[in-house]
């Protein structure tokens, strides 16, 4: 092993200060806070425009909203999350947790349609990209009966690629706007100081979010020739086409594989050998596997002894919290459905917790697990945060 190799490590204290001055800048803050107010009003709206108001005169679950709305049998998840959300964060309605959740109506739905309009204003003085932020929530609002009731595939092929017509609008939404470019970047940064060289298996690779920055911040730190093969995988071809042309312009020297990998299914079956792996990388990838432990008990197999796990990734504050972006994501029945849940290591859909993560790490048998940056101080600066680099090391038991 080299000497670079044998100095990689990550000061966490030295990755908090990063973020809280060079990641999570006033802009970010700001955009963040119009984002959430955003969601808040298409989500009003939404209540309005499809009467719920009345169908909650007394109180009823989301499942028996969304049948008298005619939607389709999982869609009654994303409503329970516009409900809690609206409950949480305007008052317009109630709800009484005792499980299955019931909601009720409490005070009418204001027009907003003025308020959106000065955000959106103050969203365009932010700079480049900001606006990308809410052309997905409002993607979200203009297609959810169309989602939820007329065509319940929609979304999954807008996720995956596979529907060529809003292919630009989620290149856009995973790479221009820069609150979910951030993921990115902060993941970058964390390879950058925790890698010592070798084989880096990206997983979920998407549009590309991910190897971009890695490549980026590498290449300026002069340290890319730590790479020794970079193999970038997705279920998509789509985008695996789309960012194999992109990097293959801008890094041509990088020895690249370009791979379809199923997270849902046995590495070993799909080309990727036991202990032939260093790192495994992926952003705001690894949270959409079905089976979170089953899915990092393959990577533990494909990791050589030492190796590690860093994914970037969104994390939930609680576990009913709704991020805005899932106006749009929880219109996927993949996104409603996929997760196998477990009261440890997956309470909710989609995003995981930070304990969450620590204990399907433990659970798969990894070491070391750990977050950064250090939430707590962060929450102190900006209490929105949002962002996280999980990662860990391959346990010695394999």
């Amino acid at each position: 092993m080299s000497a670079t190799r044998e100095t990689a490590n990550l000061d966490p204290a030295a990755f908090t200060r990063w973020c809280e001055d060079q990641v999570y800048t006033p802009a970010i803050r700001r955009g963040t806070e119009i984002l959430e107010r955003v969601c808040d009003l298409h989500l009003l709206e939404l209540h309005r425009e499809l009467g719920i108001a009345l169908m909650l005169a007394t109180p009823r679950t989301a499942r028996e909203v969304a049948d008298q709305l005619g939607f389709e049998p999982s869609a009654h998840i994303a409503l329970e999350a516009l409900l809690t959300r609206l409950a949480e964060r305007t008052g317009v309605v109630s709800v009484e947790q005792s499980p299955p959740a019931h909601f009720q109506a409490r005070a009418a739905v204001p027009d907003g349609t003025a308020e959106l309009t000065a955000l959106r204003s103050a969203m365009v003085e932010l700079g480049p990209g900001f606006v990308v932020a809410l052309e997905c929530v409002e993607f979200g609002r203009a297609h959810f009966v169309t989602a939820l009731r007329d065509d319940p595939g929609m979304m999954d092929r807008v996720l995956s690629g596979a529907d060529a017509e809003h292919y630009p609008l989620w290149v856009q939404a995973t790479n221009a706007d820069p609150m979910q470019d951030l993921h990115g970047r902060m993941g970058a940064r964390a390879i950058a100081e925790l890698f010592p060289g070798g084989t880096i298996l990206e997983i979920g690779g998407g549009t590309g979010n991910g190897i971009r920055h890695l490549f980026d911040v590498l290449q300026a730190r002069g340290t890319l020739d730590r790479i020794e093969r970079y193999i970038f995988t997705d279920v998509s071809p789509r985008f695996i086409l789309g960012t194999r042309r992109a990097v293959r312009e801008a890094y041509p020297s990088v020895t690249c594989d370009w791979k379809y990998l199923d997270i849902n299914k046995s590495f070993s079956t799909q080309g990727i050998e036991p202990e032939s792996i260093d790192l495994i990388y992926g952003v705001n990838a690894a949270h959409v596997a079905k089976d979170m432990v089953g899915m990092l008990r393959d990577c533990g197999a494909a990791l050589r002894p030492g190796g590690r796990v860093v994914f970037a990734e969104r994390v939930r504050g609680r576990s009913s919290e709704m991020a805005a972006r899932e106006l749009t994501l929880n219109l996927s029945r993949y996104h409603r459905t996929a997760a196998q849940r477990h009261p440890a290591h997956r309470v909710a859909h989609g995003y995981l917790s930070p304990r969450c993560w620590l204990s399907g790490l433990e659970q798969a048998g990894f070491r070391d697990a750990a977050i950064f940056p250090d939430l707590e101080a962060i929450q102190r600066v900006f209490p929105e945060q949002y962002a996280a680099v999980v990662t860990g090391v391959r346990g010695c038991g394999r």
